[in-house]
């Protein structure tokens, strides 16, 4: 055990806390145990140097981690594969003959009409595991007690389903960032908030990268997000891609908001702290994320980085490469994508040569992507405005 004594150490820092003496320079490479390997020699006692150091206390780093991603993981079922969904047309309305009866006229009341079907099928699906072989009996010569044992293997449970968590958030984005292409390549419900404050304002126009901080821009985003909300309730075709003739709406508890974190975290400090009636600049629930694909190297996360998709979108005839930078959020009905039938399973087996337990932790998961239901991209700028990336020609998708 290493023994710093540290009076001289503290009688410097008194003098700094208590005001008597000013800043200095601390040396504090032998006060803060940044810990050392395992198999250094400082584990030995000095007197001999040839004990080691009992363990006193075990910490085992088991902590559970939920992700951040919206959860958008749906229903699982143990039979069948494939997921149907099915929508109907909408019905026109005719005449009522009663009010135009004339004597001796006939009406025909055994015209077929059927209703009008369009049926989508979903039944595309990525799997992966994560492998990991437990031991006990080599394990026994370090632990203290079956419990600790337990412990120790319960900390690798933890850190396996910690890594599928993060890789399923990993996965719910691209379901997200896949049908956000999908709008901005078919330029359908995208709404782009800047160029509509910009023309409103009055003021000079503000760039991307002030936005964030611009509490007019704020209000204003709020002011969208509540406006086309409520549009969503209507039974329309103007958020949705949807053939001719087919309708959809969302009601408030379908409707589910995320929006990037430098936008969302804004909007309370800039906007509720400088009014009376918080309630005016408030849009209920909603996920927060911090970046949609990935946050660029480094600390800064900057906004360019966080806000930006650079995708091949899946799910158009001819294909598109869409990189577009400038996403504030996303505003969409509960059913236009998740995570279905998602299935969690642990496989072992035994080498009893080895004496070790071989674990196979596998996931299934389906994701799917349903542009035929109301989804709506806010973005800050257009490719057109600068600091702004552009949407790249549409491509041919490649078949093997």
């Amino acid at each position: 055990m290493n023994v710093t004594q540290l009076y001289e150490f503290l009688s410097t820092v008194y003098g700094e806390v208590t005001g008597k003496t000013g800043i200095v320079k601390e040396d504090l490479s032998n006060i803060v145990d940044v810990g050392a390997e395992l198999l250094s020699p400082s584990y030995r006692e000095p007197y001999v140097n040839s004990l080691l150091n009992l363990i006193g206390r075990w910490v085992f780093v088991d902590r559970e981690y939920t992700g951040q991603a919206p959860n958008i993981i749906r229903e699982a079922w143990e039979w069948g594969s494939i997921m149907s969904k099915s929508r109907t047309k909408d019905f026109e309305a005719t005449e009522n003959p009663t009010w135009s009866l004339t004597p001796g006229q006939t009406v025909n009341q055994f015209e077929y009409t059927p209703p009008e079907v369009q049926t989508t099928l979903y039944n595309d699906i990525v799997t992966w595991e994560i492998d990991c072989s437990f031991v006990n009996r080599q394990l026994k010569q370090s632990m203290q007690s079956a419990e600790m044992l337990d412990r120790f293997i319960g900390m690798i449970r933890t850190q396996i389903n910690n890594n599928q968590v993060d890789e399923i958030d990993a996965l719910i984005m691209r379901c997200y960032n896949n049908l956000t292409g999908h709008r901005i390549a078919r330029n359908k419900a995208v709404i782009d908030v800047l160029a509509s404050y910009n023309a409103i304002s009055g003021q000079t126009a503000i760039t991307a990268a002030e936005a964030p901080y611009n509490p007019g821009f704020l209000r204003h985003l709020a002011f969208l997000i509540l406006l086309y909300k409520n549009r969503m309730r209507k039974k329309v075709a103007n958020f949705a891609d949807l053939p001719t003739g087919y309708t959809t709406f969302t009601p408030e508890e379908y409707n589910h908001l995320v929006l990037l974190d430098v936008f969302s975290e804004a909007m309370p400090v800039y906007l509720q702290s400088d009014t009376f009636h918080d309630d005016l600049v408030k849009f209920g629930q909603y996920d927060k994320i911090s970046n949609w694909q990935g946050t660029g190297q480094g600390s800064a996360y900057s906004l360019a980085d966080i806000s930006k998709i650079d995708i091949t979108v899946s799910g158009l005839t001819t294909g598109a490469d869409v990189s577009r930078t400038g996403i504030i959020g996303v505003m969409h009905d509960r059913d236009a994508l998740g995570i279905i039938n998602e299935d969690r399973r642990v496989e072992a087996a035994y080498n009893a040569k080895g004496e070790y337990w071989n674990n196979f932790f596998k996931i299934d998961t389906r994701l799917f992507n349903d542009p035929g239901e109301n989804y709506i991209v806010f973005t800050c700028g257009t490719p057109e405005t600068p600091g702004n990336e552009t949407t790249s020609t549409r491509t041919t998708k490649k078949t093997a």
